[in-house]
């Protein structure tokens, strides 16, 4: 038993004792202090607050919520930027290496990546998919996707900030649960809600429709409901950007570091791209819920919900192809600062630009759920509740018709300015494709499924002797499977012409389309961008052979052994069981809870690696991509996680809170796959771990809490959490095929790739919360927070997801006809991990948004919501500043609509 949970049991028992000793709870004493928080329907912003600081105040956990002022009226546009505004909470607009959005899509709690964060709906796990080709099959963690959940579904929001023993497990600093709607939980017979918007992207100056609508019927007793609701939601997603994949280590088998001798070690950017993202989103789905409560001992309630996201799009890049350079030219003219080549001038050489061009037009992602909850009551002391259900969610890229052109140029710099780069080709032929080459074609069809079947018995034995209150013991299971697969095949032009149907090229560089108008430098703080003058990818026709997609011809041309990308495929089956034991205890102005939860983890990966690595393995030999065998890896873990929350009434309105916990997360499904991805034109790749360890910490925190009148709190909260295991990113050499070399139907050519991937470390965050909830009268009112973090791993490096600084502040008014908010966030800088073998952070950011609503009659709301107000930019950067990576504008949304209800 190490040091850490000696501490643990040791305050638990110590606490237990002193609990033992202390006067009886009163006879009439509140027994509204269980982590369960009974629903209450509110009707405006203000009493969502107030019923937020209600809720926080009941519980014995450090618990802070968000509710519903209405079905499908959250206090902000989604989930995800709702929950933002609570203290010690981040969110994410991306998964991963798609870059930043629009609209916020994970969550992640004081300090940690998103992905160890716990996201559960009315207690269940959920099943989640991605959109994004890379993030089908990388490193993007068991986070939930918010963009498929929508506010339709949402009473209330809890985020739970300290662990107790009958709480999944799962979430090292946290975990979300997002609660329902219940049909019993209204107050009429017939409840109708529908909601009409408009979503209006700024840059691509197109509105979309937004319509959604929720229906609620129970009898008279109050003994059997039903409730369904339905959503369909568009939105036009346009992004300008300049992003710079990855930079590289110049050393003394390049041109330039021969003739340079001072240029060894120093960093180099490798491509260097005017990227242009267009996208067409559709959610839609349903859920629906029955409830049945024949007697105050039996409830039963069966509860479903499916909801699938069209996002097919289009992306451009015109690249500076800066490996090429490095690879084969040696410049005339350079400059170093922080060690990186930050202007160069090369002369006429290699090919130094890449036209590339993307268009994914069906992906697509959905999650959905089936779930049955029982509640019985034994005797009149004892209480059983179960749960059983199903949940299944999946990613789908079915085509990816793409392609990629160099450009021969007379010479081409590259410069370090403002948010980026400026470039600079000489002598391209803009206006004619005899002088491009390297023409490079392919296609790309995956599927990833996440599907769980899960059940748990909870009991609650409700003791009241002296000040033991209730016993609460239970059991859950889950089996759950992830499984990707995915057909990749590329060729290049050669002299065979055997990409295209006709020897002129799907590339309208004889006809380019310029990008839009609004695409220059100054909407990205980029002084000179690199022209652009990638054609639209919808230009490609009449494609043959590898960029078959199996739409327009028959599927088998991909669905082929050769074509396996057996790198990015795996299948994790995984195998959880938890039973725990927890005292709820109390005594005149304390309560608490202390108790322990034994989790079983049986983790089965199979994992496809190079023939290299086993000389005994059975090698599959059909695949381009190399031969390659099924490894078979398995991992078992046990794990024993006390935990004890205290809280004691040092007033009736001052709160002091103690908590001790044993945390631990598993590791994410696409690592313990040991996934790779190659990008051929940097020798880059990210890969997987199948022998990652879970993540544990112990947890630490204290808080102090005034409610010093209705509808406010001052609050402050300290927190220390040690990370006996936490997940980094490292590098590694490998050799794989190098499919620009390969070339068509050739022998494999091998290189050697930079391989980024997972690795278990160990270390600490330490931070301070303190937020205030003000009712100025009048109708105003006002909310800020701040919380700072400091983390670390072992070695002194950055932990992932850790921003020193969060801070928020919302200013509202609200009378009968009129509600108005306005709300600032900030969030400093922080490490995402590593992309193309190169560290990648996120700059500080501080957005501004808008919500008002106009009461035209009892039934009747006229809104406004305005996201972004402000057009922050988002920036992202190598290892440090100057090493800068991408910088996006997504513009501004603004969503106008009417609610009605009945």
């Amino acid at each position: 038993m190490d040091v850490r949970r000696r501490i643990l049991i040791a305050s638990v028992s110590a606490v237990a004792i002193a609990g033992a000793s202390a006067p009886a709870l009163a006879a009439d004493a509140d027994k509204s202090s269980d982590t369960t928080v009974g629903e209450v329907v509110v009707t405006g912003f203000r009493e969502s607050l107030e019923r937020a600081i209600e809720i926080k105040r009941t519980t014995i956990n450090q618990v802070d919520a968000i509710s519903s002022t209405d079905i499908g009226k959250l206090p902000d546009k989604n989930v995800a930027d709702a929950l933002q505004r609570i203290p010690g909470v981040n969110t994410e607009s991306s998964a991963g290496g798609e870059g930043g959005f629009d609209e916020n899509d994970r969550v992640s709690i004081r300090g940690t990546s998103p992905s160890l964060t716990e996201v559960m709906i009315d207690g269940h796990s959920v099943a989640t998919g991605d959109w994004f080709i890379l993030d089908q099959y990388q490193t993007v963690g068991r986070s939930v996707s918010f963009n498929l959940l929508p506010s339709e579904i949402v009473s209330s929001t809890l985020v739970y900030k300290t662990q107790s023993a009958d709480l999944m497990e799962g979430g090292v600093a946290g975990v979300v649960d997002v609660i329902t709607h219940k049909p019993l939980d209204f107050t009429k017979t017939w409840t109708f809600q529908g909601q009409a918007e408009a979503a209006y992207n700024s840059i691509s100056g197109e509105s979309k429709p937004q319509v959604n609508a929720f229906i609620n019927w129970k009898n008279a007793d109050n003994s059997f409901g039903v409730s369904l609701a339905g959503f369909y939601e568009q939105r036009s997603v346009e992004r300008y950007g300049q992003e710079t994949l990855g930079y590289t280590t110049i050393d003394n088998t390049m041109p330039i570091g021969q003739a340079h001798p001072d240029t060894i070690g120093v960093q180099a950017p490798t491509l260097i791209g005017s990227s242009l993202f267009k996208q067409e989103k559709t959610r839609e789905g349903g859920s629906f819920a029955v409830e049945y409560r024949p007697s105050d001992s039996v409830e039963l309630n069966l509860s479903g919900f499916y909801s699938k996201l069209d996002a097919g799009n289009v992306n451009d890049n015109y690249m500076y192809w800066g490996t090429n350079e490095l690879a084969k030219n040696s410049p005339t003219s350079y400059s170093i600062k922080d060690n990186t080549l930050v202007s160069v001038v090369w002369p006429a050489g290699p090919n130094g630009l890449v036209v590339d061009a993307i268009t994914r037009p069906h992906e697509n992602s959905y999650t959905s759920y089936i779930n049955l909850d029982g509640k019985f009551r034994v005797s009149e002391h004892i209480i059983l509740k179960g749960q059983i259900g199903y949940t299944q969610g999946a990613g789908n890229t079915p085509q990816q018709p793409s392609f990629e052109v160099d450009g021969g140029t007379q010479g081409i710099s590259a410069t370090r300015a403002g948010n980026g780069w400026t470039i600079t080709p000489v002598g391209v032929n803009t206006q004619s494709a005899a002088g491009l080459s390297n023409d490079w074609a392919w296609n790309a069809i995956f599927n990833s499924v996440d599907k769980e079947i899960y059940g748990k018995v909870d009991g609650d034995w409700e003791v009241d002797n002296g000040v033991f209150k209730d016993v609460l013991f239970g059991f859950h299971a889950a089996g759950h499977t992830r499984k990707v697969d995915g057909w990749d095949r590329g060729c290049t032009l050669g002299a065979n012409n055997n990409c295209w149907s006709s020897p002129t090229m799907p590339y309208s560089a004889v006809n380019p389309t310029p990008y839009p108008s609004g695409y220059t430098a100054g909407a990205l703080g980029v002084p000179g961008l690199l022209i652009p003058i990638a054609g639209n990818p919808g230009d490609i026709a009449n494609v043959i052979n590898s960029i078959n997609d199996g739409v327009h011809g028959p599927a088998s041309v991909i669905h082929t052994p050769q074509n396996y990308y057996w790198l990015a495929t795996f299948k994790v089956h995984e195998n959880d069981y938890a039973g725990y034991v927890m005292a709820k205890v109390g005594g005149d102005g304390w309560r608490g809870n202390f108790g322990v939860r034994l989790v079983e983890t049986q983790e089965n990966s199979y994992v496809n690696s190079p023939t290299a690595l086993s000389a005994n393995a059975t090698a599959v030999t059909t695949s381009a991509f190399g031969n390659y065998f099924i490894n078979h890896i398995e991992h078992n873990y046990f794990d024993v996680l006390p935990s004890v929350n205290f809280t004691f009434d040092l007033k009736p309105n001052l709160f002091l809170r103690m908590s001790a916990a044993e945390t631990m997360s598993r590791p994410d499904y696409s690592a313990l796959g040991g996934t790779v991805s190659l990008t051929d034109l940097t020798l880059t790749g990210s890969g997987g771990n199948a022998n990652l360890k879970p993540v544990k910490a112990a947890v630490y925190d204290a808080a102090l809490e005034w409610y010093y009148r209705p509808g406010a709190i001052a609050a402050v909260s300290v927190f220390y959490d040690d990370l006996s295991s936490y997940i980094s990113y490292g590098i590694t050499k490998g050799s794989y095929v190098d499919q620009l070399l390969t070339g068509n139907n050739g022998p494999p050519v091998y290189a050697t790739y930079s391989i980024s991937s997972p690795i278990n470390t160990s270390g600490e965050l330490k931070g301070v919360e303190v937020q205030v909830q003000q009712p100025l009268g009048m109708g105003f009112g006002f909310q800020a927070n701040a919380t700072y973090i400091d983390g670390h791993e072992s070695g002194g490096g950055p932990l992932v997801g850790t921003s020193k600084w969060t801070a928020n502040v919302v200013g509202y008014y609200e009378n009968k006809w009129l509600s108005a908010r306005l709300a600032y966030t900030y969030r400093s800088h922080y490490f995402i991990g590593l992309d193309h073998a190169s560290p990648e952070n996120e700059a500080g950011v501080g957005q501004l948004d808008m919500s008002v609503n106009v009461n035209v009659t009892p039934n009747v709301t006229l809104s406004v919501d305005a996201l972004n107000m402000t057009n922050s930019k988002l920036i992202y950067y190598a290892a440090n500043r100057t090493q800068v990576r991408a910088v996006y504008d997504n513009g501004t949304q603004l969503f106008a609509g009417v609610h009605v209800k009945f």
